[in-house]
């Protein structure tokens, strides 16, 4: 006797023609340039041209449509070995500019529910609804391109908290969830999205086409 889908009540019933979207993120900045050319205009180091070149054969090969970039010269510049491969345009977008929200390093993690979290850090409540105001505006972002791009695949080359942003708006989860996610340099993220808008996250920081794995940046980001 077939076993009985248990989810077959609460899922969408999806209909072509899909659109898919990949978020990724910028390869690897040349750091040192930070203080003397300020954070938007890093270029890439030559580790990062390395990266960005192997994101680019991956990249080429998925048949994209549209590619879309943040204003940030890092993610301009990998965008930028992309459009070279494929002989495209790159639509600049300044919604798909970095995420500079310093203010969430202030919560860490507590095996409590979130109502207790509530009670114990009053600013948890305070920056969970300064991230329901950024995944409000990310979706507000897919629901353009995806409006502008029915049944395309699209590609957009932009940055780790706002990916972060965009994937927790999906599952519209909070200030820990943000927490607990890490976004590799060069990294691709998959969305797919059916004919009525029902979104559904493929896969999540694949950058198995680099060429190094990316070193996990653990808690480094969290440090004071």
């Amino acid at each position: 006797m077939p076993t009985k889908n248990p989810y077959a009540r609460v899922q969408p019933k999806t209909r072509e023609p899909y659109t898919i979207v990949y978020l990724i993120r910028h390869a690897n900045p040349e750091y040192s340039l930070e203080k003397k050319l300020g954070d938007a205009l890093m270029p890439l180091s030559s580790d990062g041209r390395l990266q960005a070149k192997s994101l680019a054969s991956r990249l080429s090969r998925l048949k994209i449509n549209v590619a879309y970039s943040s204003a940030i010269a890092r993610a301009q510049e990998t965008a930028a070995f992309f459009a070279n491969k494929r002989k495209m345009d790159i639509i600049v977008d300044p919604r798909l500019n970095e995420i500079n929200w310093k203010d969430w390093r202030r919560v860490k993690y507590f095996r409590t529910s979130e109502e207790r979290r509530k009670q114990l850090l009053p600013e948890y409540r305070v920056l969970d609804k300064q991230l329901d105001i950024m995944q409000a505006k990310t979706r507000r972002i897919l629901a353009d391109i995806f409006a502008q791009h029915k049944g395309e695949t699209v590609a957009l080359f932009c940055h780790g908290n706002i990916i972060k942003t965009f994937l927790t708006s999906i599952m519209n989860a909070d200030v820990l969830g943000f927490l607990s996610l890490e976004i590799f340099q060069g990294s691709i993220s998959k969305l797919v999205i059916d004919r009525d808008g029902y979104v559904k996250i493929s896969f999540i920081n694949d950058a198995h086409h680099l060429p190094s794995y990316p070193q996990e940046d653990i808690f480094i980001t969290l440090r004071d």
